[in-house]
This record gives C-alpha cells, sequence and structure tokens, in this order.
C-alpha cells in the first residue's frame, strides 16, 4: 500500500472533516493517509479554534519554536521514512521543508507542496520570496490552494502538468441545515431583542476583531449608509485584538450590534436575518459561510486577500470595490434600494455554494496525489478545475 504524509503546522477544526474525507477517498483507492500535526504557537493558541483527528489518521508531535514563532522545526523523520509521498505546506519558516526538498533532489522522496503562491502581507522579503518561487519549481507536484494561485505558481515556472488547482473550500453543510432550520418566529425574538423592525435592513460583518479585516472603517462605510436606508442596522460577530476599539467605536450607535463570537444555530440566525455580507477587510474562508447562507459578499480592493477572494464574481455573488468608503456605502445602498438586484445577487452566492464545496476540494486533491504517485505529472497533463484551466 501505498503511504501518503501531509504536514500541517497545526490542526484547525475547519480542516478536519476535510482530513477525513481525504482519507476515505485515498483508501478507497488502496492509498494510506497520515497527517502529523502540532499544537499552535503561543500568538494563536488564544483563538481556540483548533481540533484534533482520530488516532491513526493523525498523529501529533511537538513544536518547537524559534524566534518569536518565526521559524518551526517538527521532529518528524520516523514518519517521513516511512511514507512514499510527503505533501507540506509551502512556507520557508518549516525547516522540515528543506530537508524535503534534498531528500527529493536526491530521488529518495516524492515530494508535493500546499500553498496559496506568493505571500502578499506587507513587510514580506525579497530574497523569501525568490527562495519560495524557486523551491516551488523542486517539488513532484504543487498542490495550488484555488485556480488564481495555480496561475501565479505557473507563471514562477512550474510546469502546469505540476500543478493541481484543489479549490480551498470548508464543509458548510451543517451551517446550511442549521440556516434551514431557524423559524420565523426565532427571527423575529431577534429583531424585537435588538430593536430592529421587521423592514429594517441588516448588513453582517462576522470575523476577527483584527485590523486586517477593516472594521473601524466599515463603521465609517455604515454611518454612510444609515443616512441613506434609516431603517439600516449592522450587525458585528466574532471577538479579537480590535474588540476594545470597536467597542469604542459603536457606544454612541445603537443600530450596530456587537454580538461576540457566535457558532453553530446562533451563528445561522444571524446570518438568516441579513441582507449582506459586509467586509471591507481580508476576505478568507469565511465567503464561503456567506454564499451557504445566500448572502452577497461587498468587500475592497486590497493586496492582503486571502485566494478565496477569487471566488467573488462582481455583479453575481457579490461585488469589489475601491477602497473609498463613500463608494462601498453606494453599492450597498443601491443594493439595499433595489430588492430584485438582490435577490438576483443571493441566488448568485447560492449557486456559488454549491460549487466550492468539501466534497469537491476533496476530489481535486485526491487527483493530484494519484498522479503523484503513479507518475503521471511528466505526462502533460493540464491542471482543469470546472471550466477553468491554463
Amino acid at each position: 500500500m501505498a503511504r501518503v504524509l501531509i504536514i500541517q503546522a497545526q490542526m484547525k477544526q475547519y480542516r478536519v472533516p476535510f482530513f477525513l474525507k481525504l482519507h476515505d477517498q485515498l483508501q478507497a483507492e488502496g492509498i494510506g493517509l497520515r497527517v502529523a500535526y502540532s499544537q499552535a504557537p503561543s500568538s494563536e493558541k488564544a483563538r481556540g479554534d483548533n481540533g484534533k483527528l482520530p488516532d491513526g489518521l493523525g498523529v501529533e508531535v511537538n513544536a518547537y519554536w524559534s524566534l518569536g514563532d518565526r521559524f518551526l522545526y517538527q521532529p518528524l523523520l520516523r514518519e517521513i521514512a516511512n511514507a512514499d509521498l510527503i505533501i507540506a505546506e509551502h512556507a520557508n519558516k518549516h525547516l522540515i521543508n528543506h530537508l524535503l526538498l534534498l531528500l527529493r533532489i536526491a530521488g529518495r522522496k516524492r515530494l508535493g507542496f500546499w500553498g496559496l503562491g506568493a505571500n502578499k502581507q506587507v513587510g514580506r522579503s525579497r530574497l523569501s520570496e525568490w527562495y519560495k518561487r524557486a523551491t516551488a519549481r523542486w517539488v513532484d507536484l504543487y498542490f495550488a490552494y484555488t485556480v488564481a494561485a495555480a496561475r501565479e505558481v505557473a507563471a514562477w515556472g512550474v510546469p502546469p502538468d505540476r500543478i493541481t488547482a484543489v479549490q480551498n473550500a470548508i464543509d458548510t453543510r451543517e451551517f446550511q441545515d442549521h440556516i434551514v432550520s431557524v423559524k420565523n418566529s426565532e427571527l423575529e425574538s431577534v429583531r424585537l431583542e435588538n430593536g430592529i423592525s421587521k423592514d429594517a435592513s441588516v448588513g453582517l460583518f462576522c470575523g476577527m476583531l483584527d485590523a486586517v479585516k477593516s472594521v473601524p472603517f466599515l463603521i465609517d462605510c455604515c454611518k454612510l449608509i444609515k443616512k441613506r436606508v434609516q431603517q439600516f442596522h449592522l450587525i458585528i460577530i466574532g471577538g479579537g485584538r480590535q474588540q476594545s476599539e470597536v467597542q469604542v467605536a459603536i457606544k454612541d450607535l445603537p443600530w450596530v450590534h456587537m454580538v461576540g463570537p457566535k457558532f453553530g444555530r446562533d451563528k445561522a440566525l444571524l446570518f438568516k436575518l441579513s441582507d449582506l455580507f459586509l467586509l471591507p477587510g481580508r476576505v478568507g474562508l469565511v465567503i464561503l459561510d456567506a454564499f451557504a447562507a445566500g448572502l452577497p459578499l461587498v468587500t475592497v480592493q486590497i493586496p492582503i486577500h486571502g485566494p478565496e477572494v477569487e471566488y467573488l464574481e462582481d455583479g453575481v455573488n457579490g461585488f469589489i470595490v475601491p477602497r473609498d468608503a463613500d463608494i462601498y456605502a453606494e453599492i450597498v445602498v443601491r443594493l439595499l434600494q433595489d430588492r430584485a438586484s438582490l435577490l438576483r445577487l443571493r441566488e448568485g452566492a447560492l449557486k456559488s455554494a454549491g460549487t466550492y464545496t468539501l466534497n469537491a476540494m476533496a476530489d481535486n486533491f485526491r487527483a493530484g496525489v494519484m498522479r503523484c504517485l503513479h507518475g503521471t505529472t511528466t505526462q502533460g497533463v493540464q491542471c482543469t478545475v470546472g471550466s477553468s484551466s491554463y
């Protein structure tokens, strides 16, 4: 039986269903899967969003972080020795990657990188980015988060037949079930509790209260919206480092409702209550929660978006506009005042929810593993997801 090892720095809760699904798919192909991971670094433990894989599938190892969580070493030599294919996160800070690259160059192991392309964060090192682009060309297969990330990696010189676009996703089925189960009487109770009339329009933010999410900017935009749509309310779900700052910013705004972190059915209730998902900061996988609830997303053009922003189709399931409060407010007001256009976008969001699924992601990842293990990556296979290829 061929053996695959996937290495993760930590195990996020949202990744657990994916690895369970991938394990079942590979097992049906006669391929064994192990996923190695460590505890979250001190800088991320407070989020409380880590999970655990069942014994046999997951193997938890110590994490040795250095220089303020800038470099990570995981002792995985035994697991690596037993694997035919290793798939690691494409990050220079993971020291084990450099050993894996040497083993691959020496012809001792097959190696894949799983990554999102270039680092788009402010302050990135040019040397580090050069090395990252170079090493992408040294692996057997690159598992790109999205089609756009795959195209970017291809532009680095990685042959398209050595790239698989996995279309990063989360399991939203349970969340959708919660949304369907919400009763009108529950929505009425929430409206009454928060002073939201039945005819009011509701914008929703859900995410970390962190600088990258631009919540203070969102509040400024919503003040402009409120001037033109008097029955407008904003719900803010989440917590984080900017919580106190946001609380101060809304203390005289009774139409802004800061409800803290919400999960499961409580979260679904607030999504169902809302008309639009408003996120003028970094977009990531939360876009799939929005689509699952049939909420169009309105965001802004910034360089730090996660690769999942690619799923937003302007005018189909949301809008992406310049980072200008007046422009942002204008597009939101226009949608709230044109219910036919809003309904069309909501239908587009629900359609997108059916496209970017956990099952599709697992299928794409499994296909990449099969190509790598069976040596098809040198036969010119085109990387294709849906109707997109390159």
